[in-house]
């Protein structure tokens, strides 16, 4: 049980191959193929955290912007409710 487990590359086929049944010279290209891979999957991670930031700071506004803006009460609609009756009337 102590192996280690061997770096796998799966080909667009399917078919896997262990890095050491690969030819000396494609190790090499290997390589740079798993730290590309690994560069990826830090890039997406971080790219969710961006997100995650991006959505609670809109969200922030969204909340401020609900604050500040006055909310009509029953009193305010009461009295439109009246103008435009009135309004209506005179017509």
């Amino acid at each position: 049980m102590n192996e280690e487990t061997k770096p796998v590359l799966r080909m667009r086929d399917g078919v896997q191959i262990s890095v050491d049944d690969l030819p000396e010279e494609a190790r090499g290209t290997f390589g740079r193929l798993q730290r590309l891979t690994q560069k990826k999957a830090h890039l997406a991670l971080d790219l969710e955290e961006l997100q995650a930031g991006i959505n609670f700071f809109n969200n922030q506004i969204i909340a401020i912007i609900n604050k500040v803006e006055p909310q009509a009460s029953e009193d305010d609609v009461e009295v439109v409710d009246k103008e435009l009756s009135e309004s209506n009337d005179s017509d």
